[in-house]
């Protein structure tokens, strides 16, 4: 019984268990926007903060939160209850998620020293509870299926919404809640409009996180039945490692920290590009998050074409190369006094079009990457005989979390060696500072994505390989269960 339970079938799924799930992803969406895109500036332009210290914070957040994510993982894999191995904990954690992130974006009244000490807990309490929701949720995605180019479908789903999350919450940041009046005539310095996009933001992570829960409980819940098997301490750790060793797994957590680091050094930085470099007026942020929507829509739909078509690995390895010329090209152009002035009407439909082709090339790459480790649960299978779903999806999450402290930690840094002041104001910063600050994001970005481009070009599980593995993986269940339906 138990071998058989434990290959999920190669089927397609239905289209509301997709929609579902994805809506769950949406949780994960605000909160990674959030802390990409305006907690950098909201703790250092707003409170006064030194950006330096506050990248350096969050990163000290994520290096606490190590002690978080493999225990989650575990245990998941180990938790045996009438709710299945994933669902306790996504239910447990949806209340403490949302509460940690209010609390980040409601700071007391107090010293800078306080400050940060106040950012530090709240940011690491986030971060574990959201590791206590996300990595049962995406352990739960190689349980639906073990069709090769289905699970893609599903990964697709779960971007398309955690995105849509993210950039509905940025939108109305910039249209509704970050505005200018009369006390705060620059909108991204309001901060009344940041206690307001907390209270929406945490209702929205309730409501998602529980639809996606609830939307694979019973699926996922009867698909192991079987007790765990618990190890004295020192073995445990021996297995995890030896489990973690997968050369396809460690190919992927090379390119994900490459990758996710970008990620967060180019959100973290976004704010302060479109405000200080390119001096966008309120509606150009507006603007901005369409585009990025825009992107990520096409991503959606051309990977839905690829799937069928391209290995994952080749499709990932051209759009991340495609995505990085289009990403840089505004400031190369803008270096050699090719690109529109910043007072210029061509400036914003230019810039956002490259912006836009850049972000979806980008999210189609990561699509197809994440769509790889779902693969690699079966090839670890093959070698150790069980399914560790949880334990692989906690480094994988973990190092997507550490990657992102470290763009945001690299974003603080850019800022501090580019000389800019606290609390500037647009169009008064030095043209010399903005030219280091662009000249620095371009580099670090160029060098970091043909790292992170290079690694995931070794991947070696193909769709051949998979389904070989599948068809060998289904015989052997068959044996052990006499041919038993």
């Amino acid at each position: 019984m138990t071998a058989r339970v434990l290959l999920p079938p190669a089927e397609r799924l239905p289209l509301r268990i997709k929609l579902a799930n994805g809506i769950g992803s949406i949780a994960y969406g605000v909160k990674d926007n959030g802390f990409a895109a305006l907690l950098l500036l909201f703790y250092s332009q707003v409170l006064g903060l030194e950006a330096g210290l506050v990248g350096l914070i969050l990163l000290v957040a994520l290096l606490l939160d190590a002690l978080v994510d493999p225990l989650v993982g575990y245990w998941s894999d180990k938790t045996h209850s009438k709710w299945g191995k994933r669902h306790p904990w996504m239910y447990a954690a949806i209340l403490p998620m949302a509460g940690a992130w209010l609390m980040l974006w409601h700071p007391p009244q107090t010293s800078s020293n306080w400050l940060y000490a106040y950012l530090l807990l709240f940011a690491f309490l986030m971060r574990a509870a959201v590791s206590c929701y996300e990595i049962p949720a995406l352990s739960v995605v190689p349980g639906l299926t073990s069709d090769y180019d289905e699970r893609t479908s599903v990964t697709r789903w779960r971007y398309i919404f955690a995105w849509a999350g993210g950039l509905a919450m940025l939108m109305l940041a910039f249209g509704v809640f970050l505005v200018p009046s009369a006390r705060y005539p620059v909108g991204q310095l309001n901060v009344d409009g940041y206690g307001l996009y907390g209270w929406t933001g945490a209702v929205l992570m309730v409501g998602a996180a529980l639809v996606g829960a609830l939307s694979t409980h019973r699926r996922i819940a009867r698909l192991d039945s079987s007790p765990p098997v618990h190890l004295p301490l020192g073995q445990t750790v021996r297995k995890m490692a030896r489990t973690l060793a997968n050369h396809a797994f460690l190919i992927l957590l090379g390119t994900t920290l490459f990758n996710y680091i970008n990620v967060g050094m180019t959100f973290s930085t976004a704010t302060y590009i479109l405000t200080y470099y390119w001096e966008m007026p309120q509606a150009g942020f507006l603007v901005y998050s369409i585009a990025l929507f825009v992107g990520v829509i096409g991503a959606f739909l051309l990977v839905g074409f690829l799937q069928s078509r391209i290995e994952k690995r080749t499709g990932a390895v051209v759009c991340a190369l495609v995505s990085l010329a289009f990403g840089v090209s505004p400031y190369l152009l803008r270096f050699a006094g090719l690109f529109p002035d910043n007072n210029q009407p061509a400036l914003i439909p230019v810039l956002f079009t490259l912006v836009t082709i850049s972000n979806g090339l980008a999210v189609a790459a990561g699509m197809m990457i994440t769509s790889m480790a779902a693969d690699i649960i079966e090839a670890s299978q093959e070698a150790t005989g069980e399914r560790t779903e949880g334990l692989f999806f906690s480094a994988y999450f973990f190092t997507q979390k550490c990657a992102t402290g470290i763009g945001i930690f690299l974003a603080g840094t850019i800022i501090s060696a580019s000389g800019f002041p606290a609390r500037a104001r647009p169009g008064d910063v030095a043209p010399a500072v903005l030219d280091h600050f662009a000249l620095y994001f371009v580099i670090v970005l160029t060098v970091i994505s043909l790292a992170g481009t290079a690694i995931i070009a070794r991947f070696p599980i193909t769709r051949a390989q998979h389904e070989a593995r599948i068809a060998k993986l289904a015989a052997l269940a068959t044996d052990a269960t006499g041919g038993a339906p």
